[in-house]
């Protein structure tokens, strides 16, 4: 098997890569490419002893004319694309994150198509689904992906979802397994729903319990280690059981819940983003009060692994391995 991953730097790729490495792979061989604008973070000795036949790591932009080149040598048999702007950069435009995520998907999925790719294994996210007042408690896989917009993360997610659709219809030779996770969490994560643990205070929006889904690292990368060695095919919701809502959350923090009305939070978004205080605006105040809670029954039913953490278990494993000071003494 050769087997490329996209954005290997990451907080799941480097998880994965080391989990690749360790174990090797049901085939015969394993040759793994890697690729991320960042360096590879395997420690050498253990990429040197790991239970595989070739690693290889590029480092570029996902855009380049390079990583075409070298995709088009390699020929790899399974892409697992990770790379994803999860949260943006002050530094950089919506119109460049597009780029990164969206165009750069399309055209790694004509490059697979092209070059016979067998397998491509994409981690899109529950944001995918958008965050909507007529959401149901609970999400399964037949609800249409609608993304939300003013989101440019849900956005994305649903354009990119949107694609690879277009291309299970049109080149059904190239088999895909597309993942949905809710938020995932391990030892020490950093991105916009760790951001809501640190405040002194846990605010919500007032009528809404804003339940979260969570999923451990580990078993969000089991799941991709699944995909990667099976015949499994389709779109899966990745959750550990259960889900916690903000009040449940600031509890197990230790830290007040305040819940305030949808407009006076909108209106406080609008004030802060025009001070450039902070890079939220009001329409952020959806992605609290409308979450979408994903069912996780169908790839508990067609998936060996099974999540080995609930959402409460996962949460508090999230606080008692990092290193940041999220519960209030």
């Amino acid at each position: 098997m050769r087997l490329l991953v996209t954005g290997a730097s990451g907080d799941i790729g480097s998880r994965l890569i080391r989990r690749l490495i360790k174990t090797g792979s049901e085939q015969s061989t394993l040759e793994l490419y890697t690729t991320d604008i960042k360096p590879l973070l395997i420690d050498q000795q253990d990429a040197d002893e790991g239970n595989i036949d070739v690693l290889q790591h590029k480092q570029c932009d996902i855009r380049s004319d390079e990583l075409v080149e070298w995709i088009k040598s390699i020929k790899p048999n399974v892409i697992v694309h990770l790379a994803s702007i999860v949260q943006l950069p002050e530094t950089m435009s919506t119109e460049e994150a597009f780029d990164i995520d969206v165009n750069a998907t399309e055209r790694l999925l004509s490059l697979a198509s092209e070059i016979g790719v067998k397998k491509f294994v994409v981690t899109s996210s529950g944001a995918a689904y958008g965050y909507w007042p007529d959401n149901p408690e609970w999400i399964d896989e037949n609800l249409p992906v609608r993304g939300n917009d003013d989101y440019f993360y849900s956005k994305h997610k649903k354009h990119i979802e949107n694609l690879l659709l277009a291309y299970r219809e049109n080149h059904p030779h190239l088999k895909q397994v597309i993942l949905r996770p809710g938020t995932v969490l391990g030892p020490n994560f950093k991105n916009p729903i760790t951001n809501l643990f640190e405040k002194k205070n846990i605010t919500g929006i007032a009528g809404s319990d804003s339940p979260f889904v969570i999923i451990w690292v580990d078993d969000l990368v089991e799941y991709l280690v699944e995909s990667i060695s099976s015949d499994i095919e389709g779109v899966f919701n990745v959750a550990g059981d259960g889900a916690l809502t903000l009040p449940q959350i600031a509890k197990i923090l230790n830290k007040p819940f305040i819940a305030l009305p949808a407009f006076l939070v909108k209106s406080f978004l609008a004030i802060g983003k025009l001070l450039k205080v902070t890079q939220y605006g009001p329409e952020q105040v959806k992605f609290i009060q409308y979450r979408p809670v994903l069912s996780n029954k169908k790839i508990k039913r067609t998936f060996k692994h099974q999540p080995s953490k609930t959402t409460h278990e996962a949460f508090s494993a999230f606080l008692a391995e990092s290193d940041e000071e999220y519960v209030k003494q």
